[in-house]
């Protein structure tokens, strides 16, 4: 049974909680006390009102105050009815002139106590059939018989109209708790469904889910296009995990699995492609990735559930800190969380003690080896864990609202070196995030820190990762022309990874395609690799664009790339020259020149 949209089953929940049990005990017992007084003083009731108004004004309410003492809240009202049954006969036998309305009250609790518990309506109803048998049979009341067969009859109607108000107060708790253990948009269960289903079956595993570039569809598109993708999204999953576990959304796009199937691995890697399909939006296709947790239960099975999807966390948030994927926990994930946890407060020192800094890796003309440009990468200088990449901490700077401030320093970083190099006619490149797109301040901020420095626009290039380009949004678009018309160069990074379209690259001011390392890397061992990389550079070529082989690890690659005449203008990759500090660039630019001029 796939249990992802089905209703939980649950029990009744008490219906009374201790303060409004006391409320209503006092409740009944001073409306009780009332009803003492009144019947002290109303003389038509005879000379047994004085010990119905002694039951009432001491009997009742002390029965009531023991009751709630003893019982436990949810049994008090149920165990104070079966008691004030008792005390209603016994006025029934003490005046037989209430007899008949006594027996009326009697069906009135009847059903009260019913609509709580039916073991205690089969007690009282007993105790009440009984009691008024008794006492009509010892105090000869007239009509006795026929009032007995009227409350008699009227029995079963108590019973119908206290067992249809419990069925319906059920169906009602089924309908609260589905909506608090399940997901609005989705219909699947959210986490306290999930922790609510942790113990229907045997879990084998977790699988902690979230989607890569979700944030910057919705920001881009809409939230409309992002719950439309969520709803896509989960309906695919629920597919693929189908009888083998229970899936639920567990935040904004985040998704977990109890896995019930002996191959939780399989699954995990399953939804990893699911996730990577892409999805019709309206007119567009738009596609996200996943970085998948994955926590194994212990063979023994005594790992507890909750920590399981711990883990499980712990090992999503490696996988994107490491460029998605699917992730194992292991003590070294935990390590690595902690670690992780400890940098964040460290990020606002970093910015005052000037710990970011761009290494540069130098990129070369394919045929005469020349240095030509220089792709600037941000690296972080810790004091204690030394050198740190991006994929460790720009996810904390943005988590921290400093993306701008970033952005801005890489800038400054790159014009400043791009002065240093000037005399050496070598560019600079620079990463620019879809994020950073949107903000339309970009072009104005780039502009002022060139001319700060007194750089020249065509003397930079920013790269923009080709599933990140959303020229699809206007703001987006609209930065992405403004640099254009600024005179700084525009680079498709990755490209052919993604799903850029001729009209993507014909609309916008692209004036260089980035061919992706992974099709370079592996070209000479791959026909199909290699035809990819010639049929994107002579795409560039013939759209008139710089193309650039990213990935040269050896220099077997470049002479395989000039052998086999491709159209490939740049080389850059760890063959030609590791990333590496300014100071060390500039000497080995120099050194190389010195080579080139012996």
């Amino acid at each position: 049974e796939n249990r992802v949209s089905a209703a939980p089953r649950i029990e009744p929940e008490p219906r009374w909680d201790p303060v409004l049990v006391r409320r209503i005990v006092v409740i009944r017992t001073v409306s009780t006390v009332a009803l003492g007084i009144a019947a002290f003083l109303l003389p038509m009731l005879g000379p047994g009102r004085y010990w119905l108004g002694l039951l009432l004004v001491f009997a009742v309410p002390a029965g009531s105050f023991v009751v709630y003492v003893v019982v436990p809240p949810d049994r008090v009202l149920a165990t104070s009815t079966v008691v004030d049954m008792v005390w209603t006969v016994a006025i029934a036998f003490v005046m037989p002139s209430v007899y008949g309305p006594a027996m009326m009250v009697a069906i009135s609790m009847l059903s009260f106590v019913a609509n709580e518990d039916s073991r205690s309506l089969w007690i009282a109803s007993t105790i009440g059939v009984l009691g008024f048998g008794l006492a009509g049979a010892v105090r000869q009341i007239d009509f006795a018989l026929v009032d007995m067969i009227v409350f008699v009859m009227l029995l079963p109607l108590a019973f119908f109209v206290a067992v249809t108000q419990r069925e319906r107060e059920v169906r009602h708790q089924v309908r609260i708790r589905h909506r608090v253990e399940h997901d609005g948009l989705t219909g699947l269960r959210n986490r306290a469904g999930l922790t609510a289903a942790m113990g229907d079956r045997e879990v084998t595993a977790v699988i902690a889910l979230d989607l890569d570039g979700f944030k910057d569809i919705n920001d881009t598109l809409g939230h409309d296009a992002g719950d439309e993708l969520l709803i896509a999204l989960a309906s695919r999953m629920t597919g693929v995990v189908g009888h083998r576990g229970t899936l639920a959304r567990t935040g904004g796009d985040e998704f977990a699995v109890l896995a019930h199937c002996p191959d939780p691995e399989t699954l995990a890697f399953e939804l990893l492609q699911a996730c990577r399909h892409r999805v019709t939006l309206g007119e567009i296709d738009v596609g996200v990735g996943a970085s998948i947790g994955l926590a194994f239960a212990a063979p023994n099975g005594h790992v507890d559930p909750q920590e399981l999807m711990r883990r499980a966390d712990l090992a999503m948030y490696e996988a994107k800190r490491t460029q998605g994927g699917v992730k194992r926990w292991s003590d070294q994930t935990r390590s690595a969380s902690r670690n992780r946890i400890s940098l964040t407060g460290d990020v606002e020192r970093a910015f005052e003690n000037d710990e970011f800094v761009l290494y540069f890796q130098p990129i070369v003309d394919a045929v005469s080896g020349e240095v030509v440009d220089s792709e600037g990468l941000l690296r972080w200088l810790h004091p204690t864990h030394g050198l740190l990449l991006p994929n460790d901490f720009l996810e904390l700077v943005e988590g921290i609202g400093r993306r701008g401030a970033m952005d801005r320093l890489v800038f400054d970083r790159a014009a400043r070196f791009a002065a240093r190099i000037r005399p050496f006619n070598v560019g600079v490149s620079l990463n620019v995030s879809a994020a950073s797109l949107l903000r339309s301040s970009l072009p104005q901020t780039l502009a002022a820190t060139l001319a700060r420095h007194d750089v020249v626009p065509r003397r930079i290039t920013v790269e923009v990762i080709e599933d990140e380009m959303l020229d699809e949004h206007a703001t987006a678009r609209a930065v992405l022309s403004a640099l254009g018309e600024l005179g700084v160069g525009i680079a498709i990074d990755d490209f052919g990874t993604g799903h850029s379209s001729l009209s993507r690259l014909r609309r916008l001011p692209v004036t260089s395609l980035k061919i992706d390392r992974t099709f370079v890397s592996a070209m000479l061992a791959s026909d199909d690799d290699e035809a990819i990389v010639g049929a994107v550079s002579r795409l560039g070529q013939s759209l008139d664009l710089l193309v650039v082989a990213e990935g040269v690890e050896d220099m077997a690659v470049r002479d395989h790339i000039v052998a086999a005449d491709l159209p490939i203008d740049r080389l850059q990759g760890y063959g030609v020259a590791r990333p590496m500090p300014e100071d060390d660039l500039v000497e080995w630019i120099e050194a190389r020149r010195r080579v080139t001029v012996g």
